[in-house]
């Protein structure tokens, strides 16, 4: 229970610092921060959101690839969301949850850093009309960005 508690608290830090990540790569997006947080095997793991609600995105394929990104399926998941699915997936630190839905990441540029936009969905219904589009922000890791309002 210690070790979660020291880990929920880390990951809060790496998300609303910006601090350093994997290969350094922190994103701008048109929902906030995200930040490469972790690989599980060949899973690439991004962090994102206040520390009060944070989220992972698990991508599949992703860990280790560092240039001549592709597209990659993958899926969200928070402890809350708009809408509760029927079935649950592990969420932050492996804990089951029933908020979660699909991902999909494409990269737009081969080479380090590399913009990119997703496709996402509640569940497994319809990809929701609002792509996330993110940019590096080289150079501005150590800064929190700024809040939306």
């Amino acid at each position: 229970m210690k070790l979660n508690v020291l880990k929920a608290l880390g990951l809060a830090a790496l998300i609303t610092t910006g601090g350093s990540a994997l290969a350094d790569e922190v994103w701008n997006s048109n929902v906030g921060r995200i930040v490469y947080a972790d690989e599980i095997g060949p899973t690439a793991v991004f962090a994102y959101g206040p520390a009060e609600d944070p989220g992972v995105v698990y991508i599949l394929g992703l860990a280790k690839v560092y240039e001549n990104r592709e597209t990659y399926d993958g899926y969200w998941a928070k402890k809350k969301a708009k809408v509760e699915c029927t079935t649950e997936r592990p969420g932050i630190f492996g804990e089951m949850t029933r908020y979660w839905g699909r991902y999909e990441i494409k990269f737009l540029d081969k080479s380090f850093p590399s913009r990119w936009e997703a496709q996402w969905s509640y569940c497994d219904g319809d990809v929701e009309k609002v792509k996330i589009e993110a940019t590096p922000a080289v150079g501005e890791a150590a800064v929190p960005a700024p809040e939306k309002k």
